[in-house]
């Protein structure tokens, strides 16, 4: 739309200012996929009260506007996940976009302009076909990493320069010997027969006129490395393969555009193997010196062969992995002169270390994330996984790191052959670089570190995809964790686009009938270690990552186009559930993985809890037809709302008839009932009773599994059980939260008792099953955020906060920060004798709603809060 004819609106809200615009594409990358990008921004003022009423997007293709599409104005309060005003993009498209908004005092100025370029829309854009190393196909076992170059010349100064590069396998590339980013383990792990990520980098500054060389390593990765505890080779193809388009613009006006073909050559050089679950080998002496740079004599390096072009290429949207922190451990010379070192944390990642040695000595280091009773590496619990670097010194001073792999371990051993000297040694902390968002402190420091303990396992899971663990091998994306802990992830770390790709394969992945299968991306699983069930189809509870995953990005984000890309998984799961169920309603006839470790269940069968599994498939019925209903309503699906609102009623009344008495015989149950609406209102508050007794019965101590812990505090708080929800927080036995910290937990167990009250791990009794990195049980943290501290959204994206702290146990102050989508929202309390102080902030075009703790009275009005800073007072109500 032209605004030539908009009549010219004078700007009257000088002191708000639009900022941080930004298009759903979260990836850091100079270009985008999307041909018409959905847009957002926040706004900044410090006078209280500010709200968007409306706002107008212009687009033009030069940073001066003098050409413009207009959006018009727009009546909206949110400030996420606008449409495009413009036609839709082509590939290698320029734009440029600014946004004013109207405020209840009047127009904004305009915002600065922001940028927008598109990456290869379609596959016609890619001339390129991926190359590989003919002799490095079919091989079915870790060997030499291929490596792939080409020399090519630039008759002027390059002004301009895009690389579009992606690989069957995980690539390390580079232009004339420099890195073209710091991005690791490229491109990640999606469901790769149909959906192929790549990235766009800006590599101009890496260019100069005359020979070039563009070069990549191609480890195995996902793609032809092991995967699963069977350690399956090859599950995509049996060759690894880069696939690369460079364009450069030179100074005199021409075009260069270099692919891969067939006039590449390739090689191998010092990593003689790389697997994600067995580690690194190099051996230095084999690296062909300057292999990356132009001049290389590469006439025995054999010649490349072409194949077809991949399936489903996309750019990718969201954050890449990168080293996100260097930590300098501790380190001890152990009599049989191996060096221990200690990171003091569980952590993915790896050693990078400095040495000297002469040529053809050796250095192995052992990974493993706890120690056994002789204090030497327990690697016996990580299976299958050999976690092992091994390198050869070609002599002299040398930087030590292995490349296309990663371990989970807080504990190293270092062993060397003589003459070597360990100079120094770093940790590097590896996660996919999502932006921390959520902060939360107390005033009990073992509530802090179980905080922590979540964050840690969050970064350390976080890796390409959610995945369980980052240390056995497995390394899966199993969608049961996933589903108890969406929400936590999208309050701690900005996890829209991370979560939002994971569920596109999800998308891919469901069956035909709506099955979900246990990990995205689907691999053959075969028996499920340790239960030995040949379990090939879908769980209550896991499938469930279809409706809660996306439920929570909604809730989070406030983006409704996202949540609309999912609507079809969401029902489609639904759907598959209701042709499971039997004639009385319930959802009992399928193998179920329950309430998986149970604290009571048989260590070699954690699929038996105490809570009847059908019963627990059936709350879940309900609970995803509800999601699902809200999800449809937001969309305008009127009828679809409200058929599955009727089905969650429906489902909900059969599983209370069948069960209601056994739900209240455990923790489970009665969450279940609460949170998902099995039971009747007017059960309400005697099943919040029977949980409450069932934890004070039990002296606090958790009795949840991955199902029900997520649900069994803020079950206790709905219905006015804060004592006992800060009992069971609080409680320091055996099993609980704050054991595991006072055992020394700095991340998530799988198992509550993975460590015994008198220090020893019984590997025995836990059989092939025991991680120290899962973050399913940190889904507690949802409720430090909205609970302790009193931090929770009301309306989609934090648009309208409720301010709801509940202060109890011996904490006597709390507060949590979450950078919403409007801005940074903020709440913190203390309590001073009889006095309860709580400051809060709450972003521009926000409003915010108080909830007054029970015991306590506040003599000013503070049920509707506007944007900007609040102090409020109150007093504990005494009784006579």
């Amino acid at each position: 739309m032209n605004t030539s004819n908009l009549p010219e609106l004078h700007t009257t809200d000088t002191a708000t200012s639009v900022t941080g615009l930004r298009t759903a594409d979260d990836s850091g990358l100079v270009a985008t996929s999307y041909p018409e990008p959905r847009l957002s921004w926040s706004l900044t003022g410090e006078r209280p009260g500010i709200l968007q009423h409306a706002y107008e997007i212009q687009v033009s293709t030069d940073p001066s506007f003098t050409d413009t599409a207009s959006s018009g104005e727009v009546e909206s309060d949110t400030v996420t996940g606008h449409p495009w005003p413009a036609q839709p993009l082509s590939s290698r498209e320029v734009r440029y976009w600014r946004v004013r908004v109207r405020t209840d005092l009047g127009w904004t100025d305009w915002s600065d302009a922001a940028r927008v370029e598109t990456a290869l829309l379609d596959d016609v854009d890619w001339a390129a076909r991926p190359v590989h190393v003919p002799s490095d196909r079919g091989r079915t076992s870790p060997g030499p990493v291929p490596l792939l170059r080409r020399e090519f010349h630039l008759p002027a100064e390059p002004v301009s320069a895009r690389l579009y590069v992606t690989s069957l396998g995980v690539h390390r590339t580079t232009v004339n010997g420099r890195p073209v980013s710091d991005d690791l383990l490229e491109p990640g792990w999606t469901s790769y027969p149909n959906r192929l990520l790549y990235a766009t980098y800006d590599v101009t500054g890496l260019l100069r006129p005359g020979t070039n060389a563009l070069s990549a390593a191609i480890g195995d990765g996902w793609y032809r490395g092991h995967l699963t505890w069977h350690k399956n080779r090859n599950v995509y193809g049996d060759t690894t393969a880069l696939l690369a388009q460079l364009e450069i613009g030179l100074a005199d006006g021409t075009r260069v555009t270099v692919t891969t073909d067939g006039r590449w050559k390739g090689g191998y050089g010092d990593l003689l193997a790389a697997d994600l679950y067995d580690g690194c080998e190099r051996d230095l002496r084999h690296e062909p010196d300057g292999w990356q740079l132009p001049g290389f004599v590469d006439n025995d390096w054999e010649p490349v062969a072409t194949i077809p072009l991949p399936t489903g290429l996309t750019q990718r949207a969201h954050p890449p992995v990168r080293v996100v922190q260097v930590i300098r451990p501790g380190q001890q010379t152990l009599p049989d002169g191996t060096i221990a070192v200690d990171a003091g944390e569980n952590l993915t990642g790896w050693l990078r270390l400095r040495v000297d040695g002469p040529a053809g000595s050796t250095v192995t280091v052992r990974h493993a994330e706890v120690l056994d009773g002789d204090g030497r590496l327990l690697t016996s619990i990580l299976r299958g996984a050999r976690a092992t670097d091994q390198y050869t010194l070609a002599g002299n001073t040398a930087e030590l790191k292995p490349e296309f792999t990663f371990h989970g371990f807080r504990h190293a051993e270092i062993v060397t052959s003589p003459g070597v000297t360990i100079e120094a040694v770093e940790v590097d902390v590896v996660a996919s670089d999502l932006r921390r968002i959520g902060e939360f402190r107390c005033s009990d420091e073992r509530v802090n570190t179980l905080y922590d303990n979540v964050v840690r396992s969050q970064r350390g899971n976080f890796l390409a995809v959610p995945t369980d663990c980052p240390q056995r091998d497995e390394r899966l994306g199993w969608t049961g964790d996933i589903m108890a802990f969406a929400p936590t992830a999208c309050a701690t770390f900005d996890s829209r686009t991370f979560l939002d790709s994971w569920l596109t394969d999800l998308r891919i992945e469901q069956r035909p009938d709506g099955a979900v299968p246990l990990v995205i991306p689907d691999v053959p699983l075969g028996e499920l270690p340790p239960t030995e069930l040949p379990f090939a189809g879908s769980a209550a509870g896991w499938g469930d990552a279809a409706t809660v995953v996306p439920a929570a990005l909604f809730d989070a984000y406030g983006e409704r186009s996202l949540l609309g890309r999912h609507y079809a998984t969401m029902r489609a799961w639904v759907e598959f559930t209701v042709a499971h169920l039997d004639e009385d309603g319930t959802w009992s006839g399928n193998a179920q993985l329950g309430d998986w470790l149970d604290p009571t269940a048989p260590p070699e069968h954690p699929e038996r809890a105490t809570t009847d599994s059908a019963y627990v498939a059936t709350a879940f019925v309900a609970h995803s037809a509800r999601l699902l209903a809200d999800a449809a309503q937001d969309l305008g699906h009127v009828e679809a709302a409200e058929r599955y609102a009727a089905l969650h009623r429906r489902t909900a009344e059969a599983a209370w008839r069948k069960w209601g008495e056994h739900a209240r015989t455990t923790q489970t149950g009665c969450a279940l009932a609460l949170q998902f609406g099995i039971a009747p209102a007017a059960k309400r508050a005697v099943v919040g009773e029977t949980l409450a007794a069932l934890v004070r019965a039990n002296d606090g101590r958790i009795a949840t599994g991955f199902l029900g812990t997520p649900f069994v505090l803020p079950a206790l708080t709905s219905t006015g059980h804060t004592a006992e929800a800060y009992q069971l927080l609080l409680n320091t036995e055996c099993p609980g939260w704050l054991y595991q910290v006072a055992r020394g937990a700095t991340t998530m167990w799988e198992r509550w008792d993975a460590i015994r009250p008198d220090g020893t791990i019984d590997v025995e009794k836990a059989g092939t099953m025991l991680s120290f990195n899962h973050y399913a049980y940190g889904a507690v943290a949802t409720w430090l955020y909205r609970t302790v501290a009193g931090l929770r959204p009301l309306d989609p994206g934090y648009r309208t906060l409720e301010l709801a702290p509940r202060p109890g146990g011996t904490l006597t102050s709390a507060e949590a920060s979450i950078a919403t989508p409007y801005g940074t929202a903020s709440v913190a309390w203390s309590i001073s004798d009889d006095a309860l102080t709580v400051e809060a902030v709450l972003p521009p075009g926000t409003t915010g709603r108080f909830s007054t703790p029970e015991g306590w009275r506040s003599t000013e009005a503070v049920e509707r809060l506007g944007s900007g800073s609040h102090l409020l007072s109150l007093h504990r109500v005494t009784t006579s």
